[in-house]
């Protein structure tokens, strides 16, 4: 998932796409009202990423990010989809760290090691 914020400025995000293209169609769908928006973008290709930077706004230059909605979008060539994502928008800057191990790994030290074979 992408996370992007409310800024009207360009933003970057990368992604590895199913071929590398220098020009693309970049189609972005608020899954809130169910709106879809082509918007301009930049690509750049290197080391089978590509860059995306644009400005998230639509032809009016009105902001299309809105602070904690998820959207999701669709990069294509010409009709064909070359990737598919999501993108939250927030301007958190401060992530909390998530640990998939955290709090859940201990240590059981009351018992010792001796075994009973019957």
């Amino acid at each position: 998932m992408v996370i992007l914020t409310t800024s009207t400025s360009n933003q970057s995000f990368k992604v590895i796409p199913r071929s590398a293209q220098s020009s693309v169609t970049f189609e972005l769908t608020d899954k809130s009202t169910r709106k879809t928006n082509a918007i301009t973008v930049a690509v750049t290709n290197s080391n089978g990423y590509m860059t995306v930077t644009g400005a998230f706004v639509d032809g009016q230059s009105n902001n299309l990010m809105i602070e904690d909605r998820f959207y999701s979008f669709v990069i294509k060539n010409g009709s064909t989809i070359i990737y598919r994502g999501s993108i939250f928008c927030t301007d958190q800057t401060n992530f909390n760290t998530f640990d998939v191990h955290s709090g859940e790994y201990t240590t059981e030290n009351t018992y010792d090691n001796d075994f009973v074979i019957i």
